[in-house]
């Protein structure tokens, strides 16, 4: 009786499935729209924003949980709209997407040396002198992205808000064309596994979160850039508009032209593609010169990020930033040095070992990563028998460890790579924890802004992976697993 009454209730709830899965679309829209409002709800009172400092009134309190919700229910709908399978799969997704907005919108008001320091400097410039005066400040972003900068920091909202949503959001949006990625490979439930990683990813948490860095814009842009060539009925046209306003936002993203070179010969993309995307470009930089900065500043500001001094505060595991700093202010002790008031931390400086020297050794070691870049690039392009994922894996993080100031909301994009290969390819598992826990290690945590791993150490393991990712050290002789093109 008892086993008859079990597959009495299987059968049904497998009917009710199959019901609910015809109907996907409106019950998927209708569940998005229903979290989205318990959210809301939750969060008037209580939840990650019940407790908004410096919002300036309810007003402006209720704007933002406007926004905040609007995001999510774009997710949802983005995920409801993505989805194939069944009803329960699609809800187990929206309920997983929700929690991870929440655990990532938990530091709301929490400011780290990231914004303080280098992003809210230029915010008040603007708030007094517009945009030009943004755009005159010495800073690592590229004209663009200090005009996206001032677009989102005029609202009445607190600056920094909006740009930790802004950081939030596209890394969700980019765990979310990664689960796509995996269904049109049928990873079936390591989908769910892979969304589930993602979103309790440490580094999304201090480096969208706590540290909002607007590249992880350009890391959603290049993940819209893959997913148009990836399927049946590629778009190369929108993948190089993608590409172009990656660009624009971030230059690390130019270190992924090799790719699009390799594209090109290949006949996957066409020269006028990406001759599109290099006059996107040019359009993202018209803002800038219309507010009175020079069209030659402007346009070597997209360079700013590949080639100009890495900031300490980034805690990226890159080449440069394996040698220490001469000024006592850029050193992984400043915060903590600043705290005392009898240590001149201008005359504290190393004797035998000053800033000119480090810069210097900028430029010389600037243009020895470059050229470290592209032999690690036609090694990877001609390396034969290993899966796309691996590839990209391979690639990217050559193009990482050799761009000195790439911060670490650009390896976000190594972030989810080493999780989806975690997920999908046990041989890359062993490179692709090591990296995690470099890139986990190197970020800066809140509130003391100290780092768990010497960023040195970090990028020796960085090594260690890409040695194994080439072959250089054996990882076992598995055979890889080559995905659908």
């Amino acid at each position: 009786m008892r086993n008859r009454l079990l597959e009495t209730g299987r059968a049904f709830v497998r009917r009710a499935d199959e019901i609910m899965t015809r109907l996907r679309l409106p019950l998927g829209a209708g569940l998005a729209l229903l979290l989205a409002a318990l959210t809301l709800l939750m969060n008037v009172g209580g939840g990650p924003l019940g407790n908004l400092n410096d919002i300036g009134g309810w007003r402006n309190r209720l704007l933002f949980l406007l926004m905040a919700t609007g995001v999510q229910a774009a997710l949802l709908l983005g995920c409801t709209l993505l989805h194939r399978g069944s009803f329960s799969r699609l809800a187990l997704r929206q309920v997983i997407l929700t929690a991870g907005l929440l655990i990532a919108l938990m530091p709301i008001n929490q400011k780290s040396y990231v914004y303080v320091e280098q992003i809210q400097p230029v915010v008040r410039l603007m708030d007094e002198g517009g945009l030009a005066a943004g755009l005159a400040a010495e800073t690592t972003l590229s004209a663009p992205a200090l005009t996206l900068l001032y677009a989102l920091t005029r609202m009445p909202v607190y600056d920094m808000y909006m740009v930790k949503l802004l950081a939030v959001g596209s890394f969700l949006l980019t765990a979310l064309l990664a689960m796509r990625a995996a269904d049109r490979r049928g990873w079936g439930i390591r989908t769910e596994v892979l969304l589930t990683l993602l979103m309790i990813l440490p580094q999304a948490f201090l480096n969208a979160g706590c540290a909002p860095q607007i590249e992880t814009l350009a890391v959603l842009l290049l993940a819209l850039s893959a997913t148009a060539l990836d399927g049946e009925r590629p778009h190369p046209l929108v993948s190089a508009l993608c590409f172009g306003g990656a660009v624009a936002v971030s230059g690390v993203a130019l270190y992924a032209l090799p790719l699009y070179g390799l594209l090109i010969a290949k006949k996957r993309m066409k020269g006028r593609h990406l001759a599109a995307a290099g006059l996107l470009v040019l359009v993202c930089l018209l803002p800038a010169v219309c507010a009175g900065m020079a069209p030659g500043a402007a346009l070597s500001s997209l360079v700013r990020a590949s080639f100009s001094l890495p900031a300490y505060a980034a805690g990226s595991p890159s080449l440069l930033s394996i040698f220490p700093r001469a000024n006592p202010l850029e050193t992984p002790d400043a915060f903590m040095l600043k705290q005392m008031e009898s240590i001149d931390l201008g005359s504290n400086g190393q004797y035998f070992y000053t800033q000119v020297h480090f810069e210097r050794l900028l430029r010389g070691m600037s243009i020895a990563a470059l050229a470290a870049y592209a032999g690690l690039c036609a090694l990877g392009v001609r390396k034969k028998g290993i899966s796309p994922l691996r590839r990209a894996l391979t690639l990217t993080l050559a193009a990482l460890a050799c761009c000195p100031a790439a911060s670490m909301g650009a390896w976000l994009a190594l972030d989810v790579l080493c999780v989806m290969a975690i997920v999908r390819e046990p041989e890359l598992r062993l490179p692709a924890c090591l990296l995690l826990f470099a890139t986990a290690g190197a970020s800066c945590y809140p509130l003391t802004e100290e780092i768990l791993l010497p960023v040195a150490a970090a990028w020796a393991l960085c090594v260690v992976s890409l040695c194994m990712l080439y072959d250089v050290i054996p990882m076992g002789r598995a055979a890889a697993r080559k995905e659908a093109p």
